[in-house]
């Protein structure tokens, strides 16, 4: 099934891709082609996480968005379009949010995190148990064009990295008010890298930021992130240099 692999990769890079295993929270946009390529590329172990079910406004961007799809869960639409792929693989699916509630069963025995979420609480839930866990993270959600980071149970986290409000403060203490100041925090960090404001008002980041209004999405950013973030799970999972 994965022969075609060989050549740019080892035996011994396959076999450690099948024994990987893999949570992606978020399973719509960059998350939903993050999963299906690590599918493809032959991880046989992956538990995706995600409440939601496909809408229209989805197809713009959502490799699994379509007339068919809309009114379903994301996580039942991509376990059988993914067991199509791989009638063997090793696939559960939660159909809720990420919570104070579920986080130890969903980060048991997962060697990487995908974060494919756009909410900063359930990031922070997610991440900051990942890291209690030592299991490294590959994320990209608060990237407005196609970038991906990793955080390593030793390198800092945003959080620390960006002095964000959220800093030191326990989650079930965390407000909705709070959580988007430190959203903000890291869209001005991300936006001093580029000229964005050449092409788009502040007024209108900050009514994304505040949920004034939704949040903006192309689907080549989206898929080129969900693409990256898979690359980076391939570099984990196979000791690759981080090149």
């Amino acid at each position: 099934m994965f022969s075609r692999n060989l050549g740019l990769i080892s035996k011994l890079d396959q076999n450690a891709l099948s024994e990987t295993k893999v949570l992606i929270a978020g399973t719509g946009g960059m998350g939903g082609v993050c999963a299906e390529v690590l599918v493809r590329m032959g991880v046989q172990n992956i538990t995706l996480v995600d409440h939601d079910i496909f809408e229209e406004t989805n197809f713009n961007r959502q490799l699994h968005s379509n007339m068919d799809t809309v009114g379903s869960l994301k996580v039942d639409v991509l376990k059988k379009e993914f067991l199509r792929i791989n009638p063997s693989l090793n696939i559960k699916t939660f159909p809720e949010k990420v919570s104070l509630k579920n986080i130890d069963t969903l980060l048991h025995e997962i060697d990487y995190v995908v974060n494919g979420m756009d909410e900063m609480l359930n990031s922070l839930i997610l991440e900051r148990n990942a890291r209690k866990k030592n299991i490294t993270i590959v994320d990209a959600w608060l990237t407005p064009y196609a970038s991906v980071f990793v955080m390593t149970p030793d390198s800092p986290h945003w959080e620390d990295f960006l002095d964000l409000p959220t800093k030191g403060i326990p989650l079930n203490e965390l407000t909705p008010e709070l959580c988007n100041r430190a959203v903000d925090v890291e869209v001005e960090y991300t936006f001093s890298h580029f000229t964005p404001y050449e092409i788009i008002s502040k007024d209108f980041v900050k009514d994304i930021v505040y949920k004034k209004r939704p949040r903006p999405s192309l689907a080549p950013v989206v898929w080129l992130s969900g693409v990256l973030m898979a690359n980076e799970v391939f570099k984990l999972a196979t000791g690759k240099p981080n090149t």
